[in-house]
């Protein structure tokens, strides 16, 4: 389906790079799911508690969505999108990906996805807050939030889950300020996420890998332009189709799937 795949997002994962500045963790590192750092675990908890005393805030991302082809070689994908928060349940994304130009709303009692360039959209009841949304989006509709587990209120606890290691690998320079660089080890998922030092502790990178597919793909996320507690209007989260739109029965279209690299490559 055109609509939805101009906003599906796999959620790809990162692989873990090793550095020569990575230890291995103290003996008396934090307990949650493995064994985390004691410096990640903390930079970890100041982000999560940053973040989600935030009642909003809007970020423009960049996401690098690597394509691994028949043949094995990688192809990267981009987008970019505005993202938008207003506590607990209103949530919009404008993404421009290579399928277009899409908008998802949720005012925290209905869901739209619109395509500018078909003029078509669908709607769906949504929940109440924005966890549950990311959920409901991604199970229903067959979406992703991009960066969806850095939205949600309480982040530390989603990005913890299934954590076998955690390392601290140091402060690096990401867009002209410095950022603490964290390693996780998960059994078929890695990540890692570059997260402002100082009073304003956002993620500024976040690559995630899958292990268990060939070639190791990796999805990257750049944040930037951060505004915190920004003035956004209820009406930004409110969908109302425009002249001669086309409303899509989500219920009955099937969910998309990937279409290899090579067969999109000839129709071009």
């Amino acid at each position: 389906m055109i609509l939805v795949s101009a906003f599906a997002g796999t959620t790809a994962y990162a692989e873990s790079h090793h550095d020569s500045r990575t230890t291995a963790p103290a003996p008396g590192s934090s307990q949650r799911e493995g064994v985390i750092d004691p410096k990640a675990d903390r930079a970890l908890h100041q982000m999560s508690d940053y973040l989600s005393n935030l009642q909003t805030f809007s970020v423009e991302t960049t996401a690098i969505d690597e394509k691994v082809t028949t043949e094995g070689q990688k192809i990267q994908e981009i987008s970019q999108s505005t993202i938008a928060v207003k506590r607990p349940g209103a949530l919009r994304i404008d993404r421009l990906s290579p399928r277009g130009h899409a908008v998802l709303r949720d005012d925290g009692k209905q869901f739209s996805l619109y395509n500018l360039e078909k003029n078509v959209y669908i709607q769906a009841p949504a929940p109440a807050t924005i966890d549950a949304a990311v959920d409901r989006a991604r199970e229903r509709l067959h979406i992703d939030a991009p960066g969806g587990d850095l939205l949600v209120n309480d982040p530390y606890t989603a990005l913890v889950d299934g954590i076998t290691i955690g390392r601290y690998i140091g402060l690096e320079p990401v867009g002209g300020v410095k950022a603490h660089h964290l390693a996780m080890t998960k059994d078929k998922v890695d990540y890692q996420i570059w997260i402002q030092d100082g009073q304003q502790p956002v993620p500024l990178r976040y690559v995630i890998t899958s292990k268990d597919m060939p070639g190791q793909p990796q999805f990257t996320i750049e944040l930037r332009n951060w505004r915190p507690n920004v003035g956004i209007p209820q009406d930004a989260f409110e969908f109302r189709a425009p002249n001669n739109a086309k409303r899509v029965d989500i219920t009955t279209a099937p969910k998309p799937q990937p279409q290899p690299i090579r067969e999109r490559q000839n129709d071009q």
